[in-house]
């Protein structure tokens, strides 16, 4: 074979195997994009087989009060806007706590703790889950006009015990608050003085008739809620410490992070501050405007942190 046959037989041989070679690298890409696209498949599956196995359909606890109403509508919204479909079921606090034991309701979005609520607290202990905090600390006692300058602490409630006509006006007795003014009236031995229970609303009625007149009331306060901006009033020193700080928490029920996960994740992530719910609180009462159409106009204007709040 001459020199030249043998050279043009090794290109044919070079060119054979490269042909081969790059037909075989070829395949293995195939192969490994359609493992690419498998596993992408697989794990697209999955995700449709966690969104069809979780339960969409809850019941979110709200007590009759304004400020209460910011997590349970907020809640409702984002998770509507989930796919979920979502209750708001209103009663007593007593009645709530007793529901969420139950499973009646999958959610109580406030519960303080650990001192206003300790007797619910002591008696549902391990029948529901502590999700997520929404405040810390949270400001509340009793309060009196600032215009009662002799009067800054809840000792000097018995010293000027005639200016208050013996009265301490509190909220509805099965709350946390009611209990939580019979032991400051025990722990002051102000048993001279009468509790007078009610609602928020007449409550702050009779607030609103004594400072009109300059008249002296003592009551309940907290925050957060509007009658700081709608009246001038101060908290009074606890010396005793009856009116410990609290946290406000959502509870759950032991198995919603299983069967509601996108739920699990909001609760234990929503936090709100003072202000925003103070804001929120006189849009109800002054502007006359719905919880839910508040609520729609929050998740709107802050879709980052709702976005944030989704994050697992």
């Amino acid at each position: 074979m001459t020199a030249l046959k043998k050279r043009k037989v090794g290109e044919i041989i070079k060119s054979a195997n490269f042909t081969v070679k790059l037909g075989l690298l070829s395949l293995a890409l195939i192969l490994v994009l359609s493992a690419c696209n498998g596993n992408e498949k697989e794990d697209n599956s999955n995700q449709e087989k966690q969104n069809e196995d979780e339960q969409t359909s809850i019941t979110i606890g709200l007590d009759p009060y304004d400020y209460a109403t910011v997590p349970a509508y907020l809640s409702k919204e984002i998770l509507e806007q989930e796919g979920y479909e979502v209750e708001i079921k209103e009663g007593q606090v007593g009645i709530l706590y007793q529901a969420l034991a139950d499973e009646g309701i999958d959610a109580f979005i406030d519960i303080w703790s650990p001192n206003l609520h300790s007797s619910y607290l002591e008696k549902y202990e391990g029948d529901f889950e502590v999700a997520g905090t929404l405040y810390s600390e949270m400001p509340l006692g009793v309060a009196v006009p600032t215009y009662m300058e002799d009067v800054n602490s809840i000792p000097d409630l018995k010293k000027y015990r005639d200016k208050f006509d013996g009265k301490v006006y509190a909220i509805d007795p099965g709350s946390g608050m009611a209990k939580t003014t019979k032991k400051m009236v025990e722990a002051y031995n102000m048993d001279n003085f009468e509790i007078k229970n009610s609602s928020t609303a007449p409550m702050l009625a009779q607030v609103k008739k004594a400072t009109n007149n300059k008249e002296g009331v003592v009551f309940n306060a907290w925050r957060p809620h509007p009658m700081f901006k709608n009246f001038d009033i101060k908290f009074l020193e606890d010396p005793k410490n009856v009116w410990k700080l609290d946290d406000v928490q959502i509870g759950v029920t032991k198995d919603l992070k299983e069967k509601s996960p996108t739920a699990y994740t909001l609760f234990s992530n929503m936090k709100l501050t003072l202000d925003m719910v103070e804001k929120w609180q006189i849009g109800l009462n002054s502007e006359e405007k719905e919880p839910e159409e508040l609520a729609k106009d929050w998740v709107k204007e802050n879709q980052d942190k709702v976005n944030k709040w989704l994050e697992k």
